[in-house]
C-alpha cells in the first residue's frame, strides 16, 4: 500500500531536516487549534473558520441557512461589522475564540520541535506561543505586529491576521482581505520571502478556506511565474476538479483522505489522524548522528499507531538493530537475517578509516558474539550463502582492526575454492542465473583479507599466490588496484628490501583517487628515506582531501584529514594544525584520543619496568608484568592502524606530538614479542629511532634471542644488513640515520643465533665500519664496537684464531685519521685479539699482514699517546707469540723506546 502524494511530503521533510539550504517553513491555520486540550470540563471546542462565519450569520439572520461558499465567510463578517461595528465584532470573536480554555496539545510541541525556518499562522489564539515556552530544542521569537518583525529572534512565530487578546485588528473581513497587501505589506513580504527562499507548507487549511485562497492568490499577484510550489496538507478530501484547480496555481496537495487506511479512521478523528501522520512522518526525516554508527537511532517519534501506516520513512538510510543468535545452533534464516543486517550497516558506514574506539565496543561485542554462531553454520549454508556471510565478518574485523586466526582464515579458504568466478561455477555446477557481479565483489573483497593475513605470518607463497589471484578483478575496482599495490609495499618495508620498494613507489600513481591512497604512499616514501617526496605528496593529499565535496552522510574527508594533520606535525608544529585536529573531534576523528585507546588496549598507562641487560655478566632488570588486556590483539591493531591511516612508524621532528604514533608501535612489539618475536624485531627496526630505547631492550633481550631459531634470525640479519646499506646510502635523506644505529644493534644481537657463515660476514662488515670515514662523522661508536665484539665472540675460537693477524692488521683508529679525537671512543678491531684466547700462526699466507701488523705497532708508538695507548695490546700480542725475528722483535722495542724517551 502507498500513499499517492508521498512524493510532496518527502519534500517538505528533507527541506526540513537539510543540513545545508534554507530549509522548510510552515504556516498554521485554524484546523489546526483543534488539537489543542481543555483546561476545563465542557468547554466548548476551538471553531474553525467556517463555524465563526455560521456563528455570525445565525446572528444576523437567525431564520436563514448560512451559504457555506468560501466567498461568504469574510463577507459576513463584513456585515457584523457594519451592523455592530468593529468593536462589537472583536468582542464577539474573543467570546467564540476562548483561547484560555485550552493549554497547546501534544502536536503543538511536536510541530515546533521541528527545525522550522519559519512558523507563520493566520491563527488568533496564543496556543503556539504558549506551546513555544514549553520547547527546549529552538527559542522562539513572537510577532504579533509589523514592528517586531526585524527585533524578533529567529525562528519566528509570525501572527499575521492579529492576536487576542490585545493585538488588533483582527483580520477577519472583506475590507480587511482586500486592504491588507497595503496596510500589512511587511507581513506579505515576509511570507514572500519565505516561500521564495523555503519550501513552504500549509497545514491546518481546508481546499476552500479563504485564508488560504487569499495568501496564495496574493503571492500569485507578486510573484507571478516566478512562484515556488506550496504544499496544502492535512484531511482535504479534494474532489478531481479541485486538485487540478489547485495544481493550476502552484499548489501541490498532500491529502490524507487518499491515505490507504483512510477509510478506517473514525470520522471524529480524521483530522487528527491526519495531523498526527503528517507529524510523524517530518519527524522521522531527522537526520541520523552518522558519528553514532553503528547505534541506530534511539529517538524515536511519538505516534507508533498501526492505523497511521504505511509511513514512508527514511529509517532505510540508518542502521539497523543488530541481534546475536540465542540458540545454540542457529540456522541458515538466522544466520541470513544477520547478515542482511550486517550488509545494510555496511552500506550505512560513514567512512572513517578504522571504527573509532567510541564506537567500537558495541560493533566488536555484536561481532564477536555473532562470529561464532557464523562458524557453526557454515557447513549447513549454501556456498553463496556462506561468501555473504563470510563478507561481511571479514568487512568488520579489517575495520575493527582484528587480525584474522587460522579457523577462520581456513573457512575462507574453503569457501572461495567453491566458487569459481572466471567459470560462473559453484561446487562444479554451472551457475548463470546468479548475480555474479555481486558474488565477484564479495569474492574479491575476501581474498584482500587473506592477502593481509598471509603478510603478516610471512607466507610469501600464499601472499603472491593469492595476489595473483586478484589481477582479474582490478579492472573492476580502481581502489582494488591501489589496495594490492599498497599490500605489496607492506610486504617490501617489512621484509626491509628498499630495491623493491623504491620500484614499487615508482610504478604506483596515486594521482586523481581516494586521498588516503597518498596518504600511505607518503608514509611507506618516509620509511625509504624519501623525507622531501614524502612530505609533498602529503601536502597534495590534504589539499584533496579538503577540496573533497561535503558529504551529509559521510565523514570520510574529516577522517582522511585528521589523521594526514597528525603526521603533518611531523614537518610543521602549527598551531592551525592543532585547532583543524580538535574540530574534528565530534565527528569521532579523535587522532590523540585514539592514540589513548590503543595503549590503553596494551595496558601501556603504568610505568615501564627497567628493561634486562642484554650482555652477560651484567645486571639485569625487573621483567615481569601482569596485564589483563591482550596483548596480541593490541599490538596487531595499533600496527595495522598505522598502514590503514598512513602514519610512518618512527620518530618525525620538529613537533614532539609527530612521535606519538612511534611510542605506540614500540609498545606494539613489547606486545607482539612472547607470541611472533620476528614480527616484534621486524617492528623494531621500523619504529626504534635510538638503539638505546627500553623496546629494545626487552623485545631483543638474550634469552628471546636465545629461542629464535636460525632461519629467522638470519631472515632478520639480511634485513638489518639492507636498513645498514640504505642508511649509508647517498640516495636517502638523514632521516634512517637513527633507525641505522638501531639496525647495527639489532644485528649485534642476532649475530649468536645465525649461522658461522653468516656470523663471518657480519664481523668483516663490523670490520669495514670500523674504518668508514662516514660512520666515524656520527656518534655510532658504542653500537659498531658491539656488533664488532658479539660477532666476534660468536664466531669458534679456531676461525678466531685463524682470523687474529687480520685483525692485528687493521689501521689502528686514530693512527692515520684527519681527527684525532677519534682515537679515545672509536672501536678498535685490534683490541678483539688477546694473549690469552688467541694463538699467532706466521705462515707464508699472512706474510704481509704479519709485516703489515708490526709496522702498525712500530708507527703506533710513536705517535700521540692515545694512538700509543691503543697499540699496547697488540705490541704485548706480538712480543708474547715467540713469532717474531730478532730484527722486529728490536723494531718494536726501539720504538717503545723511543716513545719513553
Amino acid at each position: 500500500m502507498t500513499f499517492p502524494d508521498q512524493s510532496h511530503i518527502n519534500r517538505v521533510r528533507d527541506a526540513l531536516w537539510q543540513r545545508s539550504g534554507n530549509g522548510a517553513s510552515v504556516m498554521i491555520g485554524s484546523g489546526f487549534s483543534r488539537n489543542a486540550t481543555p483546561v476545563r470540563p465542557g468547554a466548548p471546542p476551538l471553531p474553525t473558520w467556517l463555524e465563526l462565519a455560521i456563528r455570525l450569520h445565525s446572528e444576523l439572520y437567525p431564520h436563514e441557512e448560512a451559504p457555506r461558499t468560501p466567498e461568504w465567510a469574510p463577507r459576513i463578517a463584513q456585515e457584523y461589522r457594519a451592523a455592530f461595528g468593529r468593536g462589537a465584532l472583536h468582542d464577539r470573536l474573543q467570546r467564540l475564540v476562548r483561547d484560555r480554555d485550552y493549554s497547546p496539545g501534544l502536536a503543538h510541541t511536536r510541530l515546533l520541535k521541528l527545525p522550522w525556518d519559519g512558523i507563520y499562522t493566520t491563527n488568533w489564539d496564543t496556543l503556539l506561543e504558549r506551546a513555544a515556552e514549553q520547547v527546549v530544542e529552538h527559542s522562539y521569537g513572537v510577532v504579533s505586529n509589523m514592528d517586531q518583525i526585524p527585533m524578533a529572534n529567529r525562528p519566528r512565530i509570525v501572527k499575521l491576521h492579529g492576536s487576542l487578546p490585545s493585538q488588533f485588528p483582527l483580520i477577519v473581513t472583506e475590507e480587511d482581505y482586500r486592504t491588507y497587501p497595503t496596510k500589512f505589506a511587511p507581513f506579505v513580504n515576509t511570507v514572500q520571502q519565505a516561500m521564495m527562499e523555503t519550501v513552504f507548507c500549509l497545514i491546518g487549511f481546508s481546499g476552500d478556506d479563504p485564508n488560504f485562497i487569499k495568501w496564495s492568490g496574493w503571492v500569485r499577484d507578486n510573484l507571478g511565474a516566478s512562484a515556488p510550489k506550496i504544499y496544502l496538507a492535512g484531511w482535504l478530501n479534494l474532489s478531481s476538479h479541485r486538485r487540478r484547480m489547485l495544481e493550476e496555481h502552484n499548489v501541490s496537495s498532500i491529502d490524507l483522505a487518499q491515505h490507504p487506511k483512510a477509510n478506517t479512521w473514525p470520522e471524529s478523528l480524521r483530522h487528527s489522524y491526519a495531523t498526527r501522520w503528517l507529524l510523524h512522518t517530518l519527524e522521522l526525516g531527522r537526520p541520523y548522528d552518522i558519528t553514532d554508527w553503528p547505534t541506530p537511532p534511539s529517538d524515536q517519534p511519538a505516534d507508533t499507531l498501526q492505523i497511521l501506516k504505511p509511513i514512508d520513512t527514511i529509517r532505510s538510510k540508518r542502521p539497523l538493530p543488530e541481534r546475536a543468535p540465542t540458540v545454540a545452533e542457529p540456522s541458515a534464516e538466522s544466520i541470513g537475517e544477520i547478515t542482511s543486517i550486517w550488509g545494510h550497516n555496511r552500506l550505512r558506514y560513514p567512512g572513517w578509516l578504522t571504527v573509532p574506539y567510541s564506537n567500537r565496543w558495541k560493533l566488536d561485542r555484536n561481532t564477536e558474539i555473532s562470529k561464532r554462531s557464523i562458524l557453526l553454520a557454515l557447513p549447513r549454508l549454501k556456498p553463496i550463502e556462506r561468501l555473504n556471510a563470510i563478507r561481511e565478518l571479514v568487512w568488520r574485523e579489517e575495520f575493527l582492526l582484528v587480525p584474522m586466526y587460522p579457523d577462520f582464515e581456513a573457512a575462507i579458504e574453503e569457501t572461495l575454492n567453491s566458487i569459481d568466478c572466471l567459470n560462473r561455477t559453484i561446487g562444479s555446477e554451472d551457475a548463470q542465473v546468479e548475480d555474479w557481479a555481486a558474488i565477484r565483489e564479495a569474492w574479491a573483497n575476501t581474498v584482500v583479507a587473506l592477502v593481509t593475513a598471509a603478510r603478516y605470518r610471512f607466507d610469501r607463497v600464499a601472499f603472491e599466490n593469492w595476489l595473483k589471484v586478484l589481477e582479474q578483478f582490478q579492472d573492476e575496482d580502481p581502489d582494488l588496484h591501489h589496495r594490492i599495490h599498497h599490500e605489496q609495499c607492506l610486504w617490501a618495508i617489512w621484509d626491509m628490501d628498499f630495491k623493491l620498494l623504491d620500484a614499487l613507489l615508482a610504478d604506483w600513481k596515486t594521482e586523481n583517487c581516494d586521498p588516503v591512497w597518498m596518504m600511505r604512499k607518503s608514509a611507506l616514501l618516509w620509511e625509504a628515506g624519501r623525507d622531501s617526496e614524502a612530505e609533498d605528496l602529503l601536502k597534495g593529499a590534504i589539499a584533496s582531501i579538503r577540496a573533497m565535496p561535503k558529504a551529509e552522510q559521510s565523514v570520510a574527508g574529516p577522517s582522511r584529514e585528521s589523521w594526514a594533520t597528525l603526521v603533518a606535525l611531523g614537518w610543521d608544529n602549527r598551531t592551525e594544525y592543532f585547532q583543524r585536529l580538535r574540530e574534528l573531534v565530534p565527528l569521532r576523528c579523535d587522532v590523540f584520543g585514539e592514540r589513548q585507546a590503543v595503549l590503553e588496549g596494551m595496558g601501556k598507562n603504568s610505568p615501564e619496568e627497567e628493561p634486562p641487560v642484554f650482555d652477560v655478566n651484567r645486571r639485569r632488570g625487573r621483567t615481569v608484568r601482569f596485564s589483563n588486556h591482550d596483548p596480541q590483539a593490541a599490538a596487531y591493531r595499533a600496527i595495522r592502524l598505522s598502514e590503514m591511516a598512513g602514519l610512518p612508524p618512527f620518530k618525525l621532528e620538529p613537533g614532539i606530538h609527530a612521535t606519538v604514533w612511534a611510542e605506540v608501535l614500540r609498545n606494539a612489539a613489547d606486545g607482539y614479542a612472547d607470541w611472533d618475536l620476528e614480527s616484534a624485531i621486524r617492528l623494531v627496526l621500523r619504529a626504534s629511532s635510538t638503539p638505546n630505547d627500553n623496546t629494545l631492550e626487552r623485545v631483543l633481550s638474550r634469552a628471546r634471542i636465545a629461542t629464535l631459531p636460525t632461519e629467522q634470525a638470519e631472515s632478520l640479519a639480511v634485513a638489518c644488513l639492507r636498513v645498514i646499506d640504505r642508511g649509508l646510502s647517498n640516495s636517502v635523506d638523514a632521516t634512517l640515520q637513527p633507525r641505522t644505529k638501531t639496525a647495527i644493534e639489532v644485528l649485534s644481537r642476532l649475530v649468536i643465533r645465525v649461522s658461522h657463515d653468516l656470523a663471518r660476514s657480519i664481523l668483516n662488515r663490523a670490520m669495514e665500519y670500523c674504518q668508514s670515514t662516514q660512520l666515524a662523522k656520527g656518534t655510532w661508536a658504542v653500537e659498531i664496537r658491539h656488533l664488532l665484539e658479539r660477532s666476534w665472540k660468536a664466531l669458534s675460537e679456531e676461525y678466531r684464531n685463524r682470523r687474529a693477524v687480520d685483525l692485528l692488521n687493521t689501521p689502528i683508529a686514530g693512527l692515520d685519521s684527519p681527527d684525532p679525537l677519534l682515537g679515545y671512543s672509536w672501536p678498535d678491531p685490534g683490541e678483539l685479539v688477546s694473549s690469552r684466547n688467541t694463538t699467532l700462526r706466521r705462515t707464508p699466507d699472512n706474510e704481509i699482514q704479519w709485516q703489515t701488523a708490526i709496522d702498525l705497532v712500530t708507527r703506533g708508538l710513536i705517535a700521540e699517546e692515545m694512538v700509543r695507548s691503543r697499540t699496547t695490546n697488540r705490541m704485548n700480542l706480538l712480543l708474547s707469540s715467540d713469532l717474531l725475528t730478532g730484527n722486529e722483535s728490536q723494531k718494536i722495542v726501539g720504538a717503545l723506546w723511543d716513545e719513553r724517551h
